[in-house]
């Protein structure tokens, strides 16, 4: 980073593999510095290791931790500011739960995944807002389509992504100076599709809607993360409050 140029700070969650990987390593490309993190400390490690390659001045900066606690979040937030300034947080990480009808599902599993997928980004850009404001900052929430349609068995997953939707569109009303944009990443090949995939593909009816997540064709993580990378980095203004799908038109311009 030259004397003269500001040092940019992203933070992303989730960052050790999948989106979340790829979208810390577009980050970086672009000179932006990102505080990665996540709960397997191995993943982060290879991550930093990939990182210090980058032909960049920007560095990344690994946390190893759960992204519902709240000092963990706090010290994502301090780590940034520390190394510059805080312009854009990625709420990537996300648990599906357990795979099951709701009527069945035990509370404990529905509190964990809205822990996972609703309460920690809320209690990020809660800590991150004094900041983001300064910036003029954006907040990339990664929503799913089951957060609009109904998936069988997937009710609790999809309603947490819903209430995130709600968030997005709450902060955007609330937080003027900040953009906030939820979106869809499509079907993307990562662990937690795989997982699954692997859960479910013997066991569901050949009538159901889920068949049509097994059976669409799968988008490489590095397709969403770009977009991620520079909806973050530029998102216009016009997008705060918005939930989108990354293959809608208005977003060809971020896929370069």
């Amino acid at each position: 980073m030259s004397p003269d140029k500001p040092n940019n700070v992203a933070i992303v969650t989730g960052a050790s593999r999948g989106i979340g990987r790829s979208v810390a390593l577009f980050l970086l490309s672009k000179d932006i510095s990102v505080v990665g993190m996540a709960r397997n400390v191995s993943s982060l490690e290879s991550l930093s290791r990939e990182a210090a390659q980058l032909p960049v001045s920007a560095k990344f900066l690994p946390l190893a931790g759960d992204v519902k606690d709240e000092s963990t979040q706090q010290q994502a937030v301090d780590m940034a500011v520390k190394a510059g300034t805080l312009v854009a947080l990625v709420n990537n990480a996300a648990t599906l739960g357990t795979y099951g009808a709701l009527a069945t599902k035990p509370l404990d599993s529905l509190a964990e995944v809205f822990a996972t997928n609703v309460t920690a980004p809320v209690g990020l850009i809660q800590k991150s807002l004094p900041y983001l404001r300064q910036a003029k900052g954006r907040v990339v929430n990664l929503s799913s389509l089951a957060g609009k349609e109904p998936f069988v068995n997937q009710s609790s997953y999809g309603a947490s992504k819903a209430a995130l939707n709600l968030v997005t569109a709450g902060l955007a009303l609330e937080e003027p100076s900040i953009t906030f944009v939820a979106l869809d990443p499509g079907v993307v090949e990562t662990d937690m599709l795989t997982c699954l995939m692997n859960e479910i593909e013997d066991t569901i009816p050949e009538s159901s809607n889920v068949n049509s997540i097994l059976q669409a064709s799968k988008v490489a993580a590095d397709i969403p993360g770009r977009i991620i990378c520079n909806l973050a980095l530029g998102a216009d203004h016009g997008l705060t409050g918005r939930f989108i799908r990354y293959s809608d038109p208005e977003l060809a311009k971020y896929s370069a």
